[in-house]
């Protein structure tokens, strides 16, 4: 007997996409899809628009029923779930708190797809927060869910090794290759009864929430090598303000041979051929490519000289 499965995500997610796409390939009966309301569609590794169908609109082609309620704790909402029967509810990337009730709902098991390696890196964007903090190792763990943020017994984990030059959608993809086959491989657990849960660790636990535009702003009194992992984790996306303009940084560099020891931070140090300096609270960074606002990506030398920036002007 097929297992009815639910799937949980966020539609404009490449990570739950990924993932779906996997159960669409495992043997198992998909009896419904959940998506979180558009408003709760934050993601920083966004579906790109191929034309392909999300989950939402693959289940409405093939007559399964579609849901987006503004709460997955709504009585309406866990009737609706209990009719259908389920085995198994299977969430990637989905941003509701599932409670007690809907929950209870699954015959078998709720299961999430967390891209850590729990207890540390619960809560939102782990992938994010983990680069930003310069971790040697990432990954992903599929756990049970109960009433916590993350807090459930562990299923399975596969642990995936950060590169320097990663940014969130390198190791994303790095992760997902490791783990789209634990879809399969937790449908036939669930089937025959093979789950064995252990308990999450106390040590190590730490919790992140949302990224917010704050975040990613520079803070020139940081080490040099801790602002070249923010613009390489998030190209495009680290910006200043400078000139009545606000610059967003493609990538960088640290300065291998920094000659601005004792000068302040966020000092434009030098401006070259294809890269400018500007100074950190330790080292310097070189910075190639920049965008000004909205417009088209520029060299930073480029940029330099159509807002009159000089040596010595300050970033700060």
């Amino acid at each position: 007997m097929r297992l009815r499965v639910v799937f949980f995500g966020n539609s404009e997610s490449v990570f739950s996409e990924r993932h779906f796409e996997a159960l669409r390939a495992t043997a198992c009966d998909l009896v419904a899809v959940v998506d979180v309301p558009p408003a709760r569609r934050s993601s920083t590794n966004v579906r790109a628009l191929t034309g392909a169908l999300d989950f939402v609109e693959f289940a409405r082609q093939q007559g399964i029923p579609a849901f987006e309620p503004s709460s997955p704790n709504l009585p309406e909402f866990v009737q609706a779930m209990r009719e259908l029967e389920p085995d198994l509810f299977i969430a990637v990337g989905y941003m509701n708190l599932l409670k007690e009730a809907v929950l209870a709902v699954p015959r078998i098991v709720a299961a999430n797809f967390h891209a850590s390696l729990l207890p540390a890196y619960r809560g939102k964007h782990p992938v994010f927060w983990a680069l930003r903090n310069g971790e040697r190792y990432s990954g992903l763990t599929v756990h049970v869910m109960d009433a916590g943020i993350d807090t459930g017994d562990i299923l399975y984990q596969v642990k995936v090794r950060t590169r320097q030059r990663d940014t969130v959608a390198s190791l994303y993809d790095r992760i997902m290759e490791r783990s789209q086959g634990l879809v399969a491989r937790l449908v036939r657990g669930a089937e025959r009864s093979k789950l064995r849960r252990r308990p999450q660790p106390q040590a190590g636990a730490s919790y992140y929430s949302s990224v917010s535009l704050e975040d990613f702003r520079l803070d020139w009194s940081r080490d040099a090598e801790q602002l070249r992992r923010w613009i390489q984790t998030s190209p495009g996306q680290c910006f200043c303000d400078m000139a009545g303009q606000r610059l967003f940084f493609m990538d960088a560099d640290t300065d291998k041979e920094d000659r601005t020891p004792g000068l302040s931070p966020g000092l434009l140090a030098r401006i070259g051929r294809t890269a400018c300096t500007v100074t950190a609270g330790r080292g310097a960074l070189r910075l190639r490519r920049v965008r000004l606002g909205q417009g088209d990506e520029k060299s930073m030398p480029q940029v330099c000289r159509e807002l009159g920036l000089r040596l010595g002007d300050s970033f700060v």
